[in-house]
């Protein structure tokens, strides 16, 4: 409705207008000449017709021509009708439309201006329809520049509210210049009221405003829209011509440029005040923001040379005085504009020049862990090998924003880092006298030394100027405390290169960095982990511990290992191109100097990083022993022992709970130890979790010593008082396994006392509780301790040498040459079938790495008595399939010993069985030896072949079908078809029973068409074998056929078919026999007739046997009556 009366009363032009009729004079003379009402009908007549054209689309800004706003004697008076036109009709006039409209009359903003002066109450509606009609860029249109000097004069009465109208204009991202002249405007306001009242500075920012805040803000926003809007009026102002009206970016660079030569003005003898460091350094910041981001050009007489000036300044040695520098180093490769003259050039030579002189001084003085030598360095280490692109990835995280300066534009600085300041060995010998970086961790920001001994590593410097490194990688290894610096698993990655890699393809003269010694890697791990963790909880400032050489290496034994046998060309002291250490002798034995005193920070990250390097070590020598063989080349290499002392299972489950902390070096270093210790990396150990102790059992007296000898005795005592035993192994619970490790030799040594007759089940699943806590510490000792204490007695005649880890690693079978009573116990099986599982993985992987340590020269190899020569890629397939033999044959050996402890023995068959408990014990072993022959079959479907192949007690097969899900592999690979084919009688009935025994498990079509081919295979055998061989297998299938029969109701016919066969065979054999066939009622109705039972119905057949074709005939027959019963008289049909 208010529409439509706008409309009829402004009208589409000024003769349809109902406000104003019959016009005599022109607008103005009427004006002047009328009374106030008819005043008040002329100015909206106007009014409304500028409001009701705006709203048509117009391609340009439409600009309104009257006589009634273009004279300016009449501002005053239109201004006070249209005050009160305002405040008697405002729901016709609303402010913000009617400023929108006054912006396209003459003296627009003034009269906007005095409209809110007279009704302040609506400035926030005015304005803020203003600037969300405004447009992206203000200044590219007239509009927008009446627009944006309405606003901004409103601002200007009204100070308070200027911040505001700048934040709705970034929000909006819609008049920019508006913003920035709202920036300088309340700086100098904020100036002047500084000046005044010392209160300006915490109001608008001090030092002139936030000008430079707010602008290095908005570039570096992250808010894409707000970035890229910015940006655009930037570019754009930089395009205006020089005759067009000055714009914002002309101010702001002003503004700027002033502040460049107030800072100077403080400058004396090139030096910076401490007040100004920061500022000076926001200031630089925000100029490569506009250059990188903005694409500014600088102008050549106004700002590149007090730019350069103030680049240039000497600040002072402090924190703020640091970050200056980096940030003047990042402008000079950021801004390569600066340098462009050759004076420029020589004043950034000498600055640079006099920051090397001064870098050590500033870092001691200044307190900060990272300071700009390191990013120096780093940028001569780039320039070097010509890493461009590092350079600028490198300033653009210093400066928080991407960098955009093409390569070829840094010729000049290039220049004077690799020429005037920087050569390559100043760097190298540089980089070594740097300190390392005490308490080196992620959260340590900048560039720190530990980035530029990287660089130089991975580009060959150190060893190429023959300058020792392997010290000071050390020493930061032991300076690493946690949150782990991303960039140390890098360093180690290019520090093992360099030991074993030529830094190119044949090169033969290469030099070599010098490998960390058995002696240094020991210092550390000589230190306990533990008492890191307990004095951390007590005081996490304590001072670090001190690493000596001395120190004992944790009492393990030093015997000789078979595993240590290495390579020829592996042995002995490193080769003549290694760089000795200068505080390292030639030899380690001598090298002790180095180990002591060494500060070691966080002995668990240290380690950890130990370990780290000593496993790449070994990987990479390893996937590289051919082509070290070829160069003629010996490195060191470390020994298995040194190995054997490390706790690598409690460092790794350390690392698995804090990855956090370690969020670099957690991954890599499961997958080296997957590839060298998979027995360390078990699924079960991960997912395996250490049950709580019984709160109970605790508090029941006696106290009982834990001491290696009690320990002792109530282990022998477990049969008679598993009480004692119980409460010991419940307080061994309750501890952490560190100190639960001092008794593990009495615990492993007395475990065949668990096996007498009477121990509680209690006792045993305890006792399995507090070995798998001590295996999360020292698993491998621990194997070979329980492995020995588990071996059975000898008499003492027969004294033998006790088992050693390599003995058993050799031999992995020597775990199950224990004593015949753990067959009958499950939890201690289960503890022998874990250590079986881990030294089956440990003997794999020692051959193959035996494989890798002495591989085959590439020389022909021509057999004796032979013309014929083989070549290597031959005899090294040779030697992997001999590898895998031996490997496969360890495995189905083992497999054939736990498939023998599932037998019954003599007693169990006599009938021992009968009373429940030894049957429910047999059953549990069966399931514990079946899960281990289940994954074992997984892990290689070739052993499932080559076990079946071997064969085993046909009493197993059913157990071992029902108990291994995954003998269905035996369907899917096809194999029994093989085993059918065997010319071995035996073997073809094992694989019919195998079939039978398939079919009821896992009836498939599959299994149908074995089925069919086991029962034409029968039928052939029948048609071709002896008597002898005919009656053994008729005997030994008829229960087989029942299986079948009853898995497969459709295979009916075939079997009726084979059994008919087997009847006619056995009376025909019966027919020929010398014995009398007896054919009596009673005979055929016995259920269960044997060879060797008299018959009791003849007396006068008591006194002689049987004959077998007649027991068989019987057989048959019930046979035939169950066939039928189990297939078609039963309510499981298919």
């Amino acid at each position: 409705m208010i529409l439509f009366f706008r409309q009829k009363l402004g009208g589409g032009s000024q003769n349809e207008s109902v406000l104003v009729q019959n016009l005599a004079n022109g607008l103005a003379l009427e004006f002047e000449c009328s009374d106030p009402t008819r005043r008040l009908r002329l100015l909206l007549s106007e009014l409304l017709l500028v409001m009701a054209q705006i709203r048509d689309p117009h391609q340009d800004f439409y600009h309104k021509s009257s006589e009634l706003f273009d004279n300016p004697c009449y501002l005053e008076e239109v201004s006070d009708v249209l005050c009160i036109a305002l405040a008697e009709l405002p729901a016709l006039l609303p402010p913000a439309e009617v400023a929108e409209a006054l912006l396209h009359v003459t003296n627009g903003p003034t009269l906007i201006a005095r409209m809110v002066a007279n009704q302040p109450d609506c400035f926030r509606e005015v304005v803020t329809g203003l600037v969300m009609s405004g447009d992206k860029q203000d200044e590219d249109t007239p509009g927008g520049l009446l627009r944006l000097q309405a606003v901004r004069t409103l601002c200007q009465m009204n100070p308070s509210q200027a911040l505001n109208v700048r934040a709705l204009c970034v929000e909006q991202c819609r008049m920019p210049g508006l913003a920035v002249y709202l920036t300088l405007d309340a700086g100098k306001a904020g100036s002047g009221v500084a000046g005044s009242s010392g209160t300006g500075s915490s109001v608008y920012g001090g030092e002139g405003g936030d000008a430079v805040s707010f602008i290095t803000g908005l570039l570096l926003s992250h808010n894409h829209q707000q970035r890229t809007w910015f940006a655009h009026f930037v570019k754009s102002g930089q395009r205006r011509k020089y005759e067009q009206q000055a714009s914002a970016l002309a101010a702001l660079r002003t503004d700027l440029s002033e502040r460049l030569r107030n800072l100077l003005l403080f400058n004396s003898n090139d030096t910076l005040p401490d007040s100004q460091v920061i500022h000076a350094t926001a200031l630089l910041r925000l100029y490569c923001a506009l250059k990188s981001l903005a694409n500014l050009k600088f102008s050549e007489d106004k700002e590149i040379g007090l730019l350069l000036q103030l680049v240039t300044c000497h600040p002072p040695p402090s924190a703020a005085g640091v970050r200056f520098v980096s940030t003047g180093l990042c402008m000079l490769i950021a801004c390569p504009s600066l340098i462009s003259s050759q004076e420029n050039e020589r004043k950034a030579s000498e600055w640079i020049k006099w920051l090397v002189k001064e870098e050590a001084y500033f870092a001691g003085a200044s307190g900060v862990s990272s300071s700009f030598g390191a990013m120096l360095l780093l940028m001569a280490i780039h320039f070097h090998v010509q890493q461009l692109s590092a350079i600028i990835e490198l300033v653009s995280a210093a400066l928080g924003m991407k960098v955009l300066t093409r390569a070829n534009n840094l010729s000049r600085i290039k220049y004077i880092f690799t020429h005037d300041v920087f050569t390559e060995q100043v760097v190298t010998a540089h980089a070594v006298k740097v300190p390392v970086t005490s308490g080196l961790n992620a959260n340590i920001p900048g560039f720190l030394p530990v980035h530029c001994v990287y660089h130089q590593l991975k580009s060959r410097m150190f060893t190429k100027h023959k300058v020792p490194i392997k010290d000071w990688i050390y020493n930061q290894i032991c300076a690493s405390v946690t949150p782990l610096h991303p960039v140390m698993p890098q360093l180690i990655d290019v520090y093992v290169n360099s030991i074993i890699l030529p830094a190119s393809k044949g090169g033969l003269s290469d030099t070599f960095n010098e490998p960390i010694s058995e002696e240094e890697i020991m210092s550390v791990f000589s230190q306990s982990i533990f008492t890191e963790k307990a004095s951390s909880l007590v005081n996490q400032s304590s001072k670090p511990p001190t690493v000596h050489a001395s120190a004992p290496f944790r009492n393990l034994s030093r015997r000789k290992s078979l595993l240590r046998e290495k390579s020829p060309f592996m042995s002995g002291v490193p080769a003549g191109h290694i760089m000795p250490s200068p505080s390292v002798r030639t030899h380690h034995r001598t090298s002790n100097t180095s180990c002591n005193g060494v500060n070691v920070t966080s002995v668990m990250t240290s380690q950890l990083l130990l370990l780290y390097y000593l496993l790449l070590y070994e990987d990479v020598r390893l996937n590289n022993t051919l082509q070290l063989l070829a160069n003629s080349r010996r490195i060191h290499s470390y020994s298995p022992h040194l190995f054997a002392q490390l706790p690598i299972r409690y460092l790794l489950s350390h690392a698995q709970k804090e990855q956090r902390l370690y969020a670099g070096l957690f991954s890599p270093l499961v997958k080296l130890l997957v590839s060298h210790y998979p027995q360390l990396c078990l699924v079960e150990d991960w997912l395996y979790q250490s049950p709580s102790a019984n709160s109970s059992l605790g508090i029941l007296p006696p106290p009982v010593p834990l001491d290696p000898q009690s320990v002792t005795k109530a282990m022998e005592d477990a049969a008679d008082k598993p009480g004692r035993l119980l409460i010991v192994l419940d307080r061994l619970m309750r501890m952490p396994p560190h100190q639960v490790w001092p008794l593990a030799a009495p615990i492993t040594a007395s475990i065949k006392c668990l096996l007498q007759p009477g121990v509680p089940r209690k006792v045993l699943d305890t006792y399995r509780q507090v070995w798998m806590r001590l295996n999360s510490l020292f698993p491998r000792r621990l194997w070979a301790m329980s492995v020995e204490g588990l071996q059975p007695e000898q008499p003492q005649s027969k004294l033998r040498k006790a088992l050693t880890e390599d003995d058993i690693i050799l031999d992995p079978l020597y775990v199950l040459r224990c004593d015949p009573r753990v067959n009958r116990c499950a939890p201690l099986l289960q503890l022998v079938i874990y250590m079986l599982q881990v030294y089956l993985l440990s003997s794999r992987t020692f051959l193959s790495q035996q494989m890798q340590n002495t591989p085959l020269v590439n020389t022909p190899h021509t057999p004796v008595g032979g013309n014929t020569t083989t070549p290597p890629q031959a005899l090294e397939e040779e030697r992997e399939k001999l590898r895998g033999a031996l490997v496969l044959t360890q495995e189905s050996a083992a497999v054939q010993i736990l498939l023998e402890a599932c037998l019954m023995n003599s007693d169990e068959k006599v009938g021992t069985l009968t009373d429940g408990a030894g049957a429910l014990t047999l059953q549990e072993i069966r399931s514990v030896a079946c899960s281990f022959i289940h994954q074992a079959f997984l892990k290689d479907t070739t052993l499932a072949k080559l076990v079946h192949f071997q064969g085993y007690p046909g009493e197993l097969i059913g157990p071992v079908v029902r108990g291994v899900p995954s003998m269905h592999i035996a369907i899917g690979l096809n194999w029994i078809p093989e085993l059918l084919q065997l010319p071995d009688l035996d073997k073809q009935m094992f694989a019919v029973e195998l079939t039978s025994h398939l079919a009821l498990q896992n009836a498939m079509p599959s299994t149908l068409s074995i089925s069919r081919l086991a029962i034409n295979t029968l039928a052939t055998l029948l048609s071709v074998l002896g008597e002898e061989e005919r009656l053994s297998i008729m005997e030994a299938s008829l229960p087989s056929l029942v299986r079948i029969g009853r898995a497969f109701p459709s295979l009916i016919d075939d079997l009726l078919h084979l059994l008919v066969m087997y009847g006619r065979v056995g009376a025909a054999h019966s027919a020929l026999s010398t014995a009398p066939s007896p054919h009596s009622i009673a005979f055929l109705d016995k259920p269960d007739y044997e060879e060797d039972v008299a018959c009791e119905t003849i007396p006068w057949l008591r006194p002689r046997k049987v004959p077998q074709e007649d027991s068989l005939y019987a057989r048959i027959i019930s046979t035939f009556k169950e066939l039928v019963i189990a297939s078609t008289m039963t309510h499981n049909l298919y």
